[in-house]
């Protein structure tokens, strides 16, 4: 068994800067305030209980040009990487519309867009939980071409490499090609990448997930008919090979738009996919149709009406949830006076609406916009949106199980109300049935920054280890506990002694003269198993007892 590791508050432990989880939501956690703006912010798991997120940032350049930075912020708040994040690509040309996905064991894959050869090409690059980037510095070629290629979409192989789709201009009109990169970043498919649709006319808006046996699911949305926009879907296997029809199995053609195709998987090697739908000629409504393995629909020709009430619904956002089906949720303009809300409708894997019909409103401020959904980790979801409720955006969440039924107060919780906005809320769930959000931020009036901010299964605030033991008075705490990656016993005094012992009572570590009156504990240094410490005081007749428990 390695030591514990025993450090002064105000030396950096692994990296880390100890912001911490702020209870207050007008002042949350900051993430990053580098000059300029950071924005477009996606985020995944840490694997540990935290979060890593990346962004475009805009701190070395000018409005035309940026870069790709992350960051990752433990399950205490801590943030790990450095002051204001670490950089991903800081070539000089531009960069942007990056996106994220876990990539196993605490690393992550991001990629984006690139004009670094005088048109936009499609660029990743790999880092692990420590922050170490991991392929070529500035990142690995997923598509080159003497044309453009736009807005890439990216998940996980399950081999902690990725499948990366994108918009790609090669043949004239916009078609949708994709590639598979591996774990030591190189591309696996045919150069320039595999054709998904290259029909006539556009293909636009590409959305992509797993298959579940290590290839993917495409959805896009289809001008091939020359009038108006259908959905299509393609499934590519692991080796590269398209399975379904060439150029795309229709999802719906229904007369006028259909548009802003999502998917998810469906649990079966198939997908569910959600889209805004005009065919009624009047406004947008939302629709969903599932597709088995083989490609064949399983629901209504054209698909299932999820909501069709007055006026329009548009920003839908999908999450399956397991053998109870899949959530939609959308911003919704029913009231017609220009505030917007919140809905959401869960759909059965057999195509039935299992909520209220058109859907259940979950937002009661004056404007709610961009809804977001993650699962909870309890077979349920929790949705984040942007909020008004005068002047100024805020972040608002809601928790809904998994039978659709609301478990947090009427309206939801607010996430952040600080000063001025807080807009482009990105979260992933704590696998708890809490949550932790990211999010643009213009409280300092100048330009836009990054915030964080961790809410319980309760949909209360999580509490930072400095917040906790000052408002307690405690004389010692674990914090957090059980230890999940570093913890760290606070102490109102420097302590002299510090003896550990297992639950057996055999005395594990002993430290003499330490001096500090902070304690990390890091998990990989125990086994599983609860653990009880004896601290003396230096300078003072007092001893202190308590207990944490390790968790592998």
């Amino acid at each position: 068994m390695r030591f514990i590791t025993i450090l002064l508050l105000i030396i950096v432990f692994q990296g880390s800067f100890f912001a911490q989880w702020n209870s207050n939501t007008t002042a949350n956690t900051l993430v990053s305030s580098a000059l300029k703006s950071q924005g477009n912010i996606h985020s995944v798991t840490d694997d540990k209980g935290g979060i890593i997120m990346s962004w475009d940032d805009n701190r070395n350049s000018s409005t035309t040009s940026g870069d790709i930075f992350v960051q990752r912020v433990s399950a205490s708040g801590n943030v790990k990487w450095g002051a204001n994040g670490l950089v991903v690509c800081d070539n000089a040309s531009f960069q942007g519309s990056s996106n994220i996905i876990d990539a196993g064991n605490g690393s992550a894959i991001i990629t984006w867009e690139d004009n670094r050869a005088g048109n936009y090409d499609i660029y990743a690059q790999k880092i692990d939980s420590s922050g170490n980037v991991l392929w070529t510095i500035n990142g690995v070629a997923i598509c080159s071409k003497t044309t453009n290629q736009k807005n890439p979409k990216i998940v996980s192989d399950n081999a902690s490499g990725a499948i990366i789709v994108w918009e790609d201009s090669v043949n004239s009109y916009w078609d949708v090609y994709v590639q598979k990169i591996n774990s030591s970043g190189v591309t696996q498919w045919t150069s320039g990448g595999v054709s998904i649709c290259n029909t006539v006319l556009a293909q636009i808006n590409p959305k992509i997930d797993i298959d579940g046996l290590g290839g993917a699911i495409i959805t896009w949305q289809d001008k091939r008919n020359g009038t108006d926009y259908d959905v299509y879907a393609q499934r590519i296997n692991n080796s590269g090979s398209v399975v379904w029809t060439a150029n795309g199995l229709l999802v719906c053609n229904a007369v006028n738009t259909q548009s802003n195709p999502r998917i998810e998987p469906d649990g079966t090697n198939g997908a569910i996919i959600a889209w805004v739908d005009k065919r009624n000629g009047i406004d947008n409504n939302i629709y969903a149709q599932r597709i088995n393995s083989s490609g064949v629909t399983q629901w209504t020709n054209n698909g299932l009406l999820v909501c069709g009430s007055t006026n329009n619904q548009s920003a839908i956002d999908l999450k399956y949830l397991g053998s109870t089906g899949a959530l939609v949720t959308w911003k919704d303009d029913r009231a017609g006076t220009g505030s917007p809300a919140i809905y959401t409708q869960l759909v059965s894997l057999a195509g039935v609406n299992q909520l209220t019909a058109n859907g259940l409103l979950i937002s009661n401020s004056l404007k709610s916009i961009n809804p977001n959904t993650v699962e909870d980790g309890l077979g349920g979801a929790i949705v984040a949106w942007q909020d008004s409720l005068a002047v100024g955006w805020n972040i608002t969440s809601q928790r809904l199980n998994a039978s659709g039924v609301i478990q947090w107060q009427v309206g939801g919780v607010v996430v952040s109300d600080a000063t001025n906005d807080q807009v482009n809320v990105s979260h992933i769930s704590d696998n708890n049935g809490g949550a932790i959000y990211v999010w643009e931020d213009y409280r300092n009036t100048t330009d836009w920054n990054i915030y964080a901010h961790h809410l319980f299964y309760t949909g209360t605030s999580v509490v930072g280890i400095n917040e906790y033991f000052k408002s307690t008075g405690a004389n010692s705490i674990v914090y957090p506990n059980p230890v999940i990656e570093v913890s760290q016993i606070k102490l109102d005094s420097k302590a002299d002694v510090l003896m550990i012992y297992d639950e057996f009572g055999k005395l594990v570590y002993i430290k003499n003269d330490i001096n500090s009156e902070s304690i990390y504990i890091n998990n990989a240094d125990f086994n599983s198993g609860i653990y009880f410490y004896h601290i003396s005081l230096k300078n003072k007749s007092q001893q202190l007892n308590g207990k944490f428990i390790i968790t592998k």
